[in-house]
């Protein structure tokens, strides 16, 4: 065996690492989108989670939160304060979706989960209260307009009021 035919079998084996080391990292990269995709979907839904955990440790925010989404509801049915109180709510809550809408647009939170957030947003201020808080913010230019264009494009699934 000559010195040109070891080299060529070197080469061969060098190739075959190269090829090797390349399928491990397409596999590991894949592994580390699905797990990013995961904690996406799990801080996403904690979030929201914790949001409904901590109102229900408030009986007086609980009751003013579910009388905002009723669909009789109007603005003369809410003290200045009250308004003010659901105001700072629902911002609160705008702020997650955004966020959410962030790790969609980013690929990481998976499109099923962004879409059925969307679908909620959209019923959500389309009541008279959360609404007039959504055109409030839309002229505070605290948030991406993106964000707003996509939730505004949403097809509404229905009224999210809670009824005793």
């Amino acid at each position: 065996m000559t010195l040109s035919d070891l080299a060529n079998i070197g080469e061969i084996f060098g190739g075959l690492a190269v090829l090797v080391s390349l399928i491990y990292l397409i596999m590991e990269v894949r592994r580390n989108t699905k797990t990013a995709r995961s904690t996406s979907a799990w801080d996403s839904a904690v979030a929201l989670g914790e949001l409904c955990e901590g109102l229900s440790h408030s009986p007086q925010l609980s009751d003013l939160v579910v009388r905002a989404v009723d669909e009789d509801a109007t603005l003369d049915d809410f003290t200045s304060e009250e308004f003010s109180q659901y105001f700072l709510f629902c911002r609160s809550v705008f702020f997650k979706y955004e966020a959410q809408w962030y790790l969609w647009k980013e690929g990481t939170l998976s499109d099923e989960m962004w879409q059925n957030r969307r679908r909620w947003a959209k019923a959500f201020v389309s009541h008279t209260l959360p609404g007039r808080v959504w055109e409030i913010e839309k002229g505070r230019h605290q948030f991406a307009s993106g964000f707003f264009n996509s939730i505004d494009s949403a097809e509404s699934p229905g009224s999210v009021s809670v009824r005793r």
